[in-house]
């Protein structure tokens, strides 16, 4: 439970209208909401009004609820638990990594023995070879 600006953010039965009431309190519209969080305000009234068919699923509704929460003035992580009792989904709680977090990284490995300085020495040799050769062939 989170108290700011007077209003709790609870499981309750209508958790959008403690949203609303929470940023009518701050006297903040959903077009204001809207344009700093760049969600839509047809997203952020489906979200007041606990319509979730009209909300993104999986991981996005968890990042729309933060993102209004944060822009009201509610603790982000606090208000998506609220909700997440309210309306819970298939995704493991917030703050548990579950499995990798990314790629590992990508392990170079040599296909031949030579390392890149020698490699560039003979190139450099090669060239100079090729620029005597050059010059030679047009002198005789």
């Amino acid at each position: 439970m989170e108290r700011k600006q007077g209003v709790v953010v609870e499981a309750t039965d209508d958790f959008g209208l403690v949203l609303r009431t929470t940023r009518e309190a701050a006297g903040r519209t959903l077009r204001d909401v809207a344009d700093v969080t760049k969600l839509g305000v047809r997203v952020l009234d489906a979200l007041e009004k606990n319509q979730m068919d009209r909300l993104p699923p999986g991981i996005f509704r968890r990042a729309v609820v933060r993102a209004y929460a944060k822009e009201i003035g509610l603790d982000p992580e606090v208000t998506l638990l609220a909700f997440l009792a309210r309306h819970p989904d298939h995704l493991p709680p917030p703050g548990r990594h579950v499995g990798p977090l990314a790629d590992p990284p990508l392990k170079m490995t040599r296909t031949s023995g030579m390392s890149p300085p020698l490699i560039l020495g003979l190139i450099v040799a090669a060239l100079v070879l090729l620029f005597v050769i050059g010059s030679l062939w047009r002198t005789a």
